[in-house]
């Protein structure tokens, strides 16, 4: 291959923050002056009185006859959440940063979950799934058919009713039609194979009924961490093709863009009010709906969250700091551990954590170039890649020694981990690599430093890394082991949008992303195996082209088959197929460690120990923000 180095010049064997404190006084400054929120005033009756059941700026639209009365706007029946320590208060505005706006509006679906169910919190994996949009569901005796009822007399937030069509619609209009673009979290969830979605039959207004080829109980959780089951058809209809033929997909593919007005019509806690890509998202909380707290109160307690872009992590990190931001387990991560800890007694902060996965090196077994695909598809270069890492140092150097090395292996958290499997390949033995490489017959014919297969290919693959303040220099020091064993990685790194489109699209030897879907690998499927077009994104052909070994074929059938399986068959499968992925290294991984989160002290019903995992939803369902409260303004 004829690949031009990239060089980086940084050395990151020791990490050197002290621009930090310099970063914060500039961000202090910066943020210093802003006009500071008042108490919501208590409203003054026209007519009627304020029963404290919805909030005062609800009221008062209740007062103008602009929106009904309260007992109009919930259904019979609300969900009914238990605050995490108390009843909050209404009013206020919650403020989070983002780096930028990612194009799948990560941020925005994230807030709050709209699936049928919704899983336990903060810890989502300790428990079966609870009620959500729906208030109950039965399967039939063998699985095969699972009939759903929703919550009758839930609104979207323009006021018409939700039902049954705004779901077949999604399904079958947007998830099931091919020339729909858009896509959302865990979509593929719904796939029984390659695009093909279960039997779905319309009962009545508020029931429907989802038939299976095989036993399906694991949807519970395949169908949870789904953002969104639903999408308002009275709004849509209009401008889809199938209903309006004077439109197009392009315009459809458009208008249903949250950022793009879509989300002013949800059924969430808060809705769309202003959307500026270079600065700021404006939500403001729904009328409509549908949750109360246990004294019968109309969540969300927060009347608007707003969402500022910073332009980086950094910005994030200094933002929750020094008190503009309220909370974030997002782009905050342990190299802002340092400065959190330094803030923590001068600021109005606590840090809390999260047991995440680290940075991953997903290995593409379609790769364009086919040198770089012989390469990759080696057994024996996998293996010997993941020996050179010296994962301790890594610890050192960026983790503050949280990290636990591992293996390619679902998570210690997960029912399917066995110890010795996933410390597989994980120990730093650069000899045992050399010997590897060189069993195998791979070494240097020529003497330039860099390792050939027995049938020429060089041990050289490009490395795409986007622009991160953690996975950045650890790359870095990656390349430097991987050059002591005679493979030369040559570093990509560009803006995040850039490198995560190459990854989804295929284009890409090596690319980084964290290590996910590893809790519950059954509810984010598509993560490891081929159950609809394109994915895994990092063996994007396997459905068209075959797949790369029998190894992997093996594991992609125990996998594809044991969300059908009682639990404890279930249990024994995964457990086969991890151990096949740990053993061929399918994925490097460099191990799990204690991430941590920052919230702001003014923000009742935090909690600070949560899960951030990809399939339970990330960090949506242990924040819970609807039920989060202003204890006093910002300071």
């Amino acid at each position: 291959m004829n690949k031009r180095r990239i060089r980086m010049k940084r050395n990151w064997k020791i990490i050197i923050i002290s621009s930090a404190a310099i970063l914060l006084l500039i961000c202090t400054a910066a943020f210093a002056g802003g006009k500071k929120e008042e108490p919501v005033a208590e409203p003054t009756a026209v007519a009627g009185e304020w029963t404290r059941n919805e909030a005062p700026m609800l009221y008062e639209m209740v007062q103008r006859k602009e929106i009904p009365a309260l007992e109009d706007r919930l259904p019979d029946n609300p969900l009914v959440i238990t605050p995490y320590e108390e009843v909050g208060t209404y009013g206020g505005t919650f403020r989070r940063g983002t780096g930028f706006f990612m194009p799948d509006e990560w941020l925005a679906s994230h807030i709050d979950g709209n699936s049928f169910w919704r899983f336990q919190w903060p810890f989502p994996g300790s428990g079966p799934v609870l009620p959500n949009l729906a208030d109950r569901w039965d399967f039939n005796s063998d699985g095969t058919e699972l009939t759903i009822h929703l919550r009758e007399g839930i609104k979207w937030s323009d006021g018409e009713p939700f039902t049954v069509d705004d779901v077949l619609f999604f399904l079958n209009d947007v998830v099931g039609d091919e020339k729909v673009t858009y896509t959302w979290y865990h979509t593929a969830n719904f796939y029984i194979q390659e695009r093909q979605l279960p039997g779905i039959e319309r009962i009545d207004d508020y029931t429907l009924k989802f038939t299976y080829p095989e036993p399906a109980f694991f949807v519970e959780t395949m169908y949870a961490p789904i953002c969104e089951i639903a999408l308002p058809a009275h709004i849509l209809k209009n401008v889809h093709p199938k209903y309006n033929s004077s439109s197009t997909y392009d315009k459809f593919n458009e208008e249903i863009v949250f950022a793009n007005g879509r989300g002013a019509v949800t059924l969430s806690a808060w809705k769309l009010e202003s959307f500026d890509a270079d600065s700021k998202m404006g939500l403001v909380r729904n009328p409509y709906y549908w949750k109360v707290d246990t004294d019968g109160n109309q969540l969300p307690y927060f009347d608007r969250m707003d969402v500022f872009v910073t332009g980086d992590r950094q910005g994030v990190a200094l933002g929750n700091a020094t008190g503009k931001f309220d909370n974030d387990a997002m782009w905050v991560g342990i190299q802002h551990l340092s400065l959190f800890l330094e803030e923590e007694a001068k600021r109005d902060i606590t840090i809390g954590h999260s047991v995440v996965g680290g940075m991953a090196i997903y290995l593409n077994y379609d790769a364009d170039d086919a040198e770089a695909k012989k390469v990759i598809r080696n057994t024996d270069f996998r293996r010997a890649f993941s020996l050179a890492i010296n994962r301790k140092e890594l610890g050192k150097v960026f983790f503050y020694d949280t990290l636990v090395p591992m293996g390619s292996s679902f998570s210690p958290n997960s029912a399917y981990f066995e110890e010795e499997v996933g410390k597989m390949y994980s120990e730093f033995d650069p000899d045992r690599a050399k010997k590897i490489l060189d069993d195998a017959g791979i070494v240097d014919k020529n003497g330039d430093g860099v390792r050939e297969l027995p049938s020429g290919e060089k041990a050289e693959l490009i490395w795409s890394v986007y622009e991160h303040d953690l996975y950045t220099p650890m790359a870095e020091m990656v390349v430097e082991y991987l050059a002591d064993v005679g493979i030369r990685l040559v570093l990509n790194v560009k803006h995040q949008n850039i490198i995560m489109d190459q990854l989804w699209t295929g284009q890409f030897e090596l690319g980084t992303y964290d290590f996910a879907n590893h809790d519950e690998p059954l509810a984010g499927l598509d993560w490891w195996i081929p159950i609809t077009e394109g994915k895994p994104f990092w063996h994007h052909k396997a459905g068209t082209a075959g797949l790369f070994s029998s190894e992997y074929a093996e594991f992609a059938k125990l996998m594809g088959s044991a969300k059908a399986l009682p639990f404890e068959q279930r249990v024994a499968a995964v457990k086969k197929a991890n151990k096949i992925m740990a053993e061929n290294v399918f994925v490097i991984h460099i191990g799990f460690y204690r991430r941590p989160n920052i919230s702001s002290n003014r923000v009742g019903n935090l909690p600070h120990a949560v899960t951030r995992i990809d399939e339970f939803g990330s960090d949506a369902p242990p924040f819970m923000y609807y039920q989060t409260y202003e204890k006093y303004p910002p300071k």
